[in-house]
């Protein structure tokens, strides 16, 4: 006879196995059935009922008559925990958490070079020339920075990593929009457009210089 404690337990594994294919998934995206899912995991439908019940109450999933679907909460899930982690330490994090966006912007532009289609090159066409619309606020050009890197994390076709480096930009602009100005790169060559056409022409290796470069900047801006 299962026991109320192997029960929790074994509902608490379900959530951690479907939150690991929520974060492959995007908004709105249908989820498979209850039955489907009790088979995969090898449960009861119970325990996805359960599993559910949580996932919901953390706007995860949106259950409807017609099924369960991934909520818009899950491209916001990792904020949280990154803007508790700064709060704890303000000056030591902030750096921490520019390193981790480098590391994994180096990365995730390579990944780009070798998996963009024509129509993601007109996508990341498309978010450069946003940036360069006249008459935009401060806070308006760091929201379409961000819109341009997250659109390159798209490109580069990893749904974990994508969502780690929105979460890490949108806590990091939070923490750094107390400047009195933005990061300027208009006292050289625009390097966004660099990144685009490297990513077009599928050049990895200048796709990397040109991010380190734009990480002295960002290093630059802040003191670092």
């Amino acid at each position: 006879m299962q026991t109320n404690g192997s029960r929790v337990n074994l509902s608490d594994t379900v959530v951690e196995k479907l939150e690991a294919m929520i974060s492959t998934m995007k908004p709105g995206e249908r989820l498979p059935t209850e039955k489907e899912l009790s088979e995969r995991f090898s449960v009861g439908r119970s325990t996805i009922r359960e599993s559910m019940k949580v996932l919901s109450a953390r706007r995860m999933v949106v259950r409807r008559n017609e099924g369960t679907f991934v909520g818009d909460a899950v491209k916001g899930c990792l904020v949280d925990p990154l803007k508790l982690i700064i709060n704890m330490q303000p000056d030591s994090d902030i750096n921490a958490l520019i390193e981790l966006r480098e590391i994994l912007e180096l990365s995730t532009i390579r990944m780009a070079c070798q998996r963009a289609t024509p129509d993601d090159i007109v996508a990341l066409e498309r978010a450069c020339w946003l940036m360069k619309e006249p008459g935009l606020t401060k806070m308006e050009s760091q929201k379409r920075d961000i819109a341009f890197h997250n659109t390159i994390a798209k490109v580069a076709g990893n749904p974990v990593i994508e969502e780690l480096l929105g979460s890490l930009r949108t806590v990091i602009a939070q923490k750094l929009e107390t400047q009195t100005e933005i990061i300027d790169f208009k006292d050289g060559p625009d390097l966004h457009e660099e990144m685009v056409d490297a990513i077009k022409d599928q050049d990895p290796d200048r796709a990397y210089e040109i991010m380190v470069h734009y990480f002295e900047k960002v290093y630059q801006f802040i003191g670092i």
